[in-house]
């Protein structure tokens, strides 16, 4: 039998999370997913508790600042604001929404979700203020999308990608709209007529 990763444990965890719930995460599931001994996912991490906190550690770095990353690449603001959309609809939404849930229950839950949500706020404040949004409007603005996405996380399930990227698109007008203050000007004025 090829030999699994940690990174392959992590994966068949948050599929397991995104159908079962944090409920349905345990080792039993979980070697019987990977078709592996309890002793080898002992081995490998001590226990549940040390496996959760390996598991939060990687969806933090794969599903946060992994893309983070991946978005800072593009140097074209305007541009970035499209990849930002298209990397969170992209992104696991029933393992994400069952994580979010579990948080309610477990502290150590609680924190990752808190800190990934706030590197993905700050991550969308600095880039709506390089479109020329100032840093409060675009303070705003992202706590306003990381709520969309949470929400719809947290709403649907399945997620509606469709539908959530529509939603992303009609929140960039408004970052786009305020990002161009003569425009908004413009279309203030003809609303005015």
């Amino acid at each position: 039998m090829e030999r699994l990763t940690p990174g392959d444990y992590f994966r068949e965890a948050l599929a397991t999370l995104g159908e079962a719930g944090s409920e349905g995460l345990t080792v039993a599931v979980l070697c019987d997913r990977l078709e592996i001994t309890k002793g080898s996912f002992y081995h490998h991490f001590g226990g549940m508790p040390g496996f959760v906190s390996q598991l939060l550690e990687y969806w933090e770095r794969e599903h946060s600042a992994r893309l983070i990353k991946i978005s800072r690449a593009q140097p074209d603001p305007t541009l970035r604001i499209g990849m930002l959309t298209e990397l969170a609809v992209g992104l696991p939404h029933a393992p994400e929404a069952a994580i979010r849930a579990w948080g309610r229950s477990s502290p150590e839950v609680a924190e990752a979700t808190a800190r990934v949500d706030r590197r993905r706020e700050r991550h969308l404040t600095g880039a709506m203020s390089a479109l020329g949004i100032d840093r409060p409007r675009a303070r705003l603005l992202a706590r306003l999308c990381v709520t969309l996405l949470v929400g719809v996380q947290q709403r649907e399930q399945p997620v509606d990608l469709k539908r959530l990227r529509q939603m992303f698109e009609e929140v960039n007008k408004l970052v786009f709209l305020e990002a161009d203050p003569e425009l908004v000007a413009r279309l203030l004025a003809v609303g005015d007529r």
